[in-house]
């Protein structure tokens, strides 16, 4: 369970570290207050009861009171990021401003994406944020109300929400679970199903059907979407040619990604790529 807020307090500011590898080691509920992380590096799979979700640099994820999460690495790249966790009372006049229902529908989103400006913008506050916090006195609160609600308002206003690949999930099934830890790492790879039925010690037709129980579509289905997503961010954060992007995700050729793309998304890669960088 994560740590509560420190008594008589209504905030909490920090920022961590992690080695890539790092994951939570099980399912948190925030029970009476809301979170919010900012990702400066890295790149996380958020596990829901109702789906699975990918945020990396450059994104915010939201936590509602009462949502049970776990998250993990998708890459090699290190996780540091910024996090937030707030009561309902210092956030009321954000709020009472956009609206309770507004408020519901902005928290019921897992992560926002923004672009460079806005994300500068939003690192500075979380760093005078995280100053004043580790310098707490008598008027702390009161500035950092004012910060979180300033941090508050500009995601609301700079979010962009993710096209992103959501997964509905079985997270009872830990057998399938396993499989999908392993594929967070070893997805590039193309794992045959008969070296997942065995990481899952099923046979192959056991395996099948549970994973089709578990996440709702077939392992094929799930692996180019995941593949999809991951190229997605690619397409966006860095200047790689299709070939390479095809290649570094372990597409046979550029014309088979540029399908598989098309298919999920609506849109071929390049069309992708330039509309991500107008935003």
């Amino acid at each position: 369970m994560p740590k509560p807020l420190k008594k008589g307090m209504n905030i909490h500011v920090e920022f961590v570290s992690r080695p890539a590898e790092y994951a939570m080691r099980s399912t948190d509920v925030y029970t009476d207050f809301y979170g919010l992380g900012y990702i400066t590096s890295g790149d996380r799979e958020i596990i829901t009861p109702e789906g699975i979700y990918f945020i990396h640099a450059g994104d915010v994820g939201l936590t509602d009171i009462g949502f049970y999460h776990r998250t993990i690495s998708t890459s090699s790249r290190p996780y540091e990021r910024y996090g937030v966790k707030f009561t309902r009372k210092i956030i009321r006049n954000f709020i009472r401003t956009i609206g309770e229902e507004k408020f519901k529908e902005f928290m019921s989103h897992r992560g926002y994406h923004l672009n460079t400006d806005a994300q500068k913008k939003v690192e500075r506050i979380l760093k005078d944020m995280l100053y004043e916090y580790e310098h707490y006195d008598g008027t702390s609160e009161l500035v950092l109300e004012g910060m979180l609600n300033h941090l508050l308002v500009t995601i609301f206003k700079e979010r962009i929400l993710h096209n992103s690949i959501e997964q509905k999930i079985n997270v009872k099934d830990e057998a399938i679970m396993n499989v999908l830890s392993y594929l967070d790492l070893h997805y590039a790879e193309n794992p045959s199903i008969e070296e997942l039925s065995a990481i899952a010690c099923l046979s192959r037709a056991q395996f099948m059907k549970r994973f089709k129980q578990a996440i709702g579509s077939s392992y094929k289905t799930y692996l180019n979407c995941y593949k999809i997503h991951q190229a997605q961010t690619l397409l966006t954060e860095t200047d790689y040619s299709i070939g390479r992007i095809a290649d570094e995700l372990g597409f046979c050729n550029a014309n088979y990604f540029c399908n598989v793309f098309r298919s999920i998304s609506g849109q071929n890669p390049l069309e992708f790529r330039r509309e991500g960088k107008r935003k």
